[in-house]
Formats: structure tokens, sequence, C-alpha cells
């Protein structure tokens, strides 16, 4: 393997990374953003409501794009073994 091909796999796997968690991390910070708002209009200042809400809103965030995650993780995985073992 080159070190070319190998600086290509590297950087497509960090951007990978980064597509696939994105959508989970946006959803916790818009929800926290949204709840922290609520709170300061009425004055609640119980943490318990942001962590559930957040909670709730990112296990549908994942359930939601995992098939697509993991689709798009396995064909990263098949490129790479495609690359790293030649038939």
């Amino acid at each position: 393997m080159e070190i070319d091909t190998l600086v290509r796999l590297t950087t497509e796997g960090l951007l990978l990374c980064l597509y696939v968690s994105m959508p989970v991390v946006a959803v916790a910070a818009v929800s926290g953003i949204i709840v922290s708002f609520v709170q300061a209009i009425t004055s609640m200042q119980d943490q318990s409501i942001s962590y559930a809400v957040k909670l709730v809103a990112v296990i549908a965030t994942i359930l939601l794009t995992s098939t697509w995650g993991a689709a798009s993780i396995l064909r990263f995985a098949n490129e790479v073994v495609t690359i790293a073992v030649p038939s």
C-alpha cells in the first residue's frame, strides 16, 4: 500500500467519522439550547429536564440515522479491505 493511498483512506475515515456523528451532535446541541431557552423563560432550574430531553432526542436520532451510518461504515470497510488485500 502506497503512502498516497494510506493518506487518502485516513482522510476518508476521519471524514466518515465526522459525517456519521454530526447528526447526533447537532441534535444534542439544538435540543440543549432550546431546553435552556425554555428554562430561562419559565425560571425552571431543574437539570434533569435538560438531560431527559437530550437523551430522548439523541436516542431518536440514533435510531433514525443508524442504518445510513452503518451502511456508510460498511462501504468504507469494504473499500479498505479491497485495497489492503488485493485479489
